[in-house]
């Protein structure tokens, strides 16, 4: 199975794999999706479009990996039918970082298309390609029989010279070149059609795997002008583990999306990269910036052996000033449920659930961040920003602190491998500056859930185990007198939190700092008795 999976990857890296900035209004094919209709492609040729077929191996030499039923030459334009296109040398190692050299699996496609064929600066180049009725031929007939992979359509419409030589190289050879990256690695339009993965393995393991489109329009200077993948269906069965896994999803759109702030930094694997965009990996000059524009996402599901998710609707949008630096980013209210059905996972997790006397959770979150780039203060509206527990509780918070820009240079001097975590914990704490914070806590039963829940496990009084924990937090003052803490900041906080347990209303806890305080301070905490609730402006209560 694993030639089918690395060959769907290969066969779509094949076609695409670059930067994606504008859409393209051509002559689309029977398979062409609506995105073409916006896409102009380049014109050709025709006086060298041989001598580029011949540079992707389509002249039919004695020593081409690549076969055909007929072919067609008009012009700049070509046609092949009946395509094979043969596996390389399989070595049996897994070093295949990009998956492109197609080891163990033939290519098969019904039709391949070329338009704007011409030789640029002696390379190979095309203006549209188009491969359809694509399938997957494991060379291995075991391995043929463990499953089946086919792609009704794959369309490139305008890439870059350096991304079409590359093509032309994965064509011809069975090394091919490294692939472009960077601002060498654009193009108008990349789209793949009806994929179809089934597996069906002797030791049990079985699975569907479908997408009806994923396209990538307008990839110029690492940005996507659109990215969208619609109609995702997962159902795979692990028979070592008894575990089910399904997943649907109907339709993700991303705007504007920035390949710069998730790209491989040289010698780092594109694994690497994503997780120190997401960790990591602010911009110092963009700080704000998530990497898109917008997101509108709808209909997710995932189920693992009974445990199901769903998220209905997913959409964040971002405001950018007349510089291009974001400014303003707005996720709005988004609902997730957490649900137990049949299965053992869901099993577990229903009785999980029960303690607390639910049959599901329903989560809903929302946030807005604004940024002003010449001040660098991050500014969190209470109110716009909250995470809501239905039956259970609403958080909402807000805060404004300084030094996101600083923080992000500080994180980008530091080694992520060698560098010392505290050490470096403690620089990013330095850049920051806290203006203001604030949160509230309203009670809708969470509180006398969790307090139940943990009486039914240890076989106490639940109301006996509230008047407890009420009253070590009313003693909090008394145990903390000889810390250096301030008196009045520990007595208004425990009998806020102590008020809260007891009869729970909405617990607000807000630091409002005459002077803003650098985070270092409290990580620090040299002398706790310079945090005073004046000194913080720090207010708790339970009203």
């Amino acid at each position: 199975m694993k030639y089918l999976l690395t060959g769907v990857a290969a066969i779509a890296m094949l076609t695409a794999c670059g930067d994606k900035d504008k859409p393209v209004d051509g002559a689309g094919s029977e398979y062409a999706t609506d995105a073409a209709k916006d896409v102009k492609a380049r014109k050709g040729d025709p006086a060298t479009a041989p001598q580029a077929l011949a540079a992707f191996a389509m002249d039919e030499a004695d020593d081409s990996r690549i076969s055909f039923g007929s072919s067609t030459l008009n012009g700049d334009k070509a046609v092949f039918t009946d395509v094979t296109l043969l596996a390389g040398d399989d070595d049996g190692s897994d070093d295949d970082e990009d998956g492109t050299h197609l080891d163990g699996a033939d290519v098969k496609a019904k039709k391949l298309e070329f338009d704007g064929l011409a030789m640029i600066d002696g390379k190979a180049s095309f203006s549209r390609m188009v491969m359809s009725d694509i399938s997957l031929v494991p060379t291995d007939p075991e391995e043929a029989e463990d499953g089946s992979a086919s792609i009704g359509s794959i369309e490139l419409v305008n890439p870059s010279p350096a991304l079409a030589a590359w093509v032309a190289s994965v064509f011809a050879d069975a090394e091919p070149a490294d692939m472009p990256t960077g601002e060498a690695l654009s193009f108008d339009l990349w789209t793949m059609n009806d994929m179809n993965m089934q597996i069906d393995e002797d030791d049990g393991e079985s699975g569907t795997f479908l997408v009806d489109t994923i396209s990538v329009s307008g990839m110029k200077n690492q940005k996507a002008a659109q990215m969208m993948l619609k109609g995702l269906k997962f159902d795979m069965f692990d028979p070592e583990d008894d575990m089910t896994v399904k997943a649907n999803l109907s339709n993700v759109d991303i705007r504007g999306f920035d390949w710069s702030v998730f790209a491989p930094a040289e010698g780092d694997s594109l694994e690497d990269s994503f997780e120190s965009g997401f960790m990591a990996g602010m911009n110092p000059k963009d700080p704000a910036n998530p990497g898109y524009k917008s997101i509108n996402l709808k209909d997710l599901n995932f189920d693992v052996s009974g445990v199901n998710f769903d998220m209905p609707s997913l959409v964040s949008n971002v405001s950018h000033d007349k510089q291009g630096r974001a400014v303003k980013v707005i996720t709005e209210p988004v609902k997730m449920v957490l649900n137990a059905g049949d299965g053992e996972l869901g099993q577990q997790l229903g009785t999980q659930l029960a303690t607390l006397g639910y049959e599901k959770l329903e989560l809903t979150m929302a946030s807005e961040q604004a940024y002003d780039p010449d001040a660098d203060v991050v500014t969190l509206e209470k109110g716009k920003n909250y995470w809501e527990l239905k039956d259970g509780f609403r958080l909402n918070f807000g805060a404004k602190y300084e030094g996101a820009s600083a923080m992000a240079a500080a994180q980008a001097e530091q080694d992520m491998d060698s560098a010392d975590p505290s050490a470096m914990l403690g620089e990013v704490m330095e850049k920051l500056t806290l203006h203001s914070i604030d949160l509230s806590l309203d009670d809708d039963g969470i509180v006398d859930r969790a307090f139940n829940a943990y009486a039914a496990q240890s076989g106490e009084d639940p109301q006996q185990l509230r008047n407890q924990t009420a009253g070590l937090l009313a003693m909090a003052p008394m145990m903390a007198s000889g810390s250096g803490i301030d008196m009045e900041l520990a007595t208004e906080a425990s009998t806020a939190l102590s008020s809260f347990i007891t009869d729970p209303k909405t617990l607000t806890i807000s630091l409002n700092p005459a002077t803003p305080i650098k985070m270092s301070t409290f990580a620090e905490m040299e002398d706790p008795s310079t945090l005073t609730k004046s000194s913080l402006g720090f207010s708790a209560s339970n009203e």
